[in-house]
């Protein structure tokens, strides 16, 4: 059973950000999702490809970023601000709000390497990108 997606932001770059998480959400089936002008002036839309096919639209689709290692404090203050961030930006944010003071000066500090921190969890948990693998190579995936 088909599951269409058609939400509408009235940015094109949050439109664009959850687009890019709703195809990570979705990376196992997988499923494209695009951005494209929604039926407001100045509104974006946000669907799965093939509702927006089904939906005969078709023109210009907006890209969506390919990472975010062009972010600027600025861009970074606009998510923290916005009243209706995204979900998973609310929560990567919250981890980091939450945490100790001292804990997030000593990672910058000492640089802290935090991909490395973060592929030794995923490493323990079992799993590759997508599926269960074992534990022994999900270490082998992440830890390389």
């Amino acid at each position: 059973m088909k599951q269409s997606i058609l939400e509408f932001y009235s940015t094109l770059d949050k439109a664009r950000d959850r687009a890019l998480w709703l195809e990570f959400e979705h990376r196992n089936v997988p499923k494209q999702f695009v951005v494209f002008d929604g039926p407001e002036e100045g509104n974006y839309a946000v669907a799965d490809k093939q509702t927006a096919e089904e939906m005969e639209i078709t023109h210009q689709y907006y890209s969506l970023p390919e990472n975010y290692q062009h972010w600027t404090y600025g861009d970074l203050k606009g998510i923290a601000g916005d009243p209706e961030m995204l979900s998973h930006f609310e929560e990567l944010l919250g981890k980091f709000q939450v945490m100790e003071g001292n804990l997030l000066k000593f990672i910058l500090k000492y640089q802290l390497p935090l991909e490395k921190i973060i592929r030794h969890e995923l490493g323990c948990r079992g799993f590759d990108d997508n599926n269960w693998v074992g534990f022994q190579e999900s270490e082998k995936y992440w830890m390389k």
